[in-house]
């Protein structure tokens, strides 16, 4: 009986030894991957991302100074065109007159209480010597302004002067010198200087800017 069951299972373990491919011609290879490589891929993933990240921080640098660049800029000018907008409306209202005009009619004969020159447009304000005038002028301006400026109030009289301010205050110095000896002295004039940007120009430009980088800081 035990002979009879090995017979059988021999002959069932050959049949399904004759069913299998035979691999005897065939040859395998096996690839080797080094640790190094698989640890070089594994890193090479999060370094792309932090310059993607670098990346991106930079550009937004660059277009937050472009942005406050270009408000800057834009102060700027709009401040600019209407200083010339008030010019030109000046212009027709008080012509300026030649320097030696105003020299002899008004600057030598002691009127002149105060020139306010103005480089950009070599053009200088100036205001006279009137109590009466000043007075409402100055009653005027604190009606309709809480704050005047200095320059604010519309001059007397207005002259053309080729150079910068430093050539006009030579002049009157000059003048001061000529006349010192006279019977008539030149008398001390106040001089200033109304650059551009003047200080409120300057503080409504950097409060702006300032106002334009809290917005985009706000946005992101």
């Amino acid at each position: 009986m035990h002979i009879v069951a090995l017979l059988r299972r021999a002959s069932v373990l050959t049949a399904r030894s004759t069913n299998l491919p035979n691999l005897s011609g065939k040859c395998f290879q096996i690839r080797t991957v080094p640790l190094r490589q698989c640890s070089s891929t594994a890193q090479s993933r999060p370094n792309e991302t932090d310059e993607k990240k670098d990346s991106a921080k930079v550009r937004r640098a660059y277009a937050l100074g472009g942005c406050l660049m270009c408000m800057w800029l834009s102060a700027h000018a709009l401040l600019l065109y209407r200083r010339r907008n008030e010019h030109r409306s000046l212009n027709e209202k008080l012509p300026p007159i030649p320097w030696e005009e105003f020299v002899q009619k008004y600057l030598l004969l002691g009127k002149v209480k105060t020139i306010v020159y103005q480089p950009h447009f070599e053009v200088g304000n100036v205001y006279l010597h009137s109590a009466t005038e000043q007075l409402m002028k100055k009653a005027l301006l604190d009606w309709v302004h809480a704050a005047p400026d200095k320059f604010s109030r519309p001059p007397d009289v207005r002259f053309f002067f080729e150079g910068d301010a430093a050539a006009v205050e030579h002049a009157i110095k000059t003048l001061q010198k000529q006349t010192h000896d006279s019977a008539n002295p030149l008398m001390e004039v106040e001089f200033d200087i109304d650059q551009f940007p003047s200080n409120r120009e300057l503080a409504f430009i950097v409060i702006s800017t300032l106002f334009t980088l809290a917005a985009i800081t706000l946005m992101k």
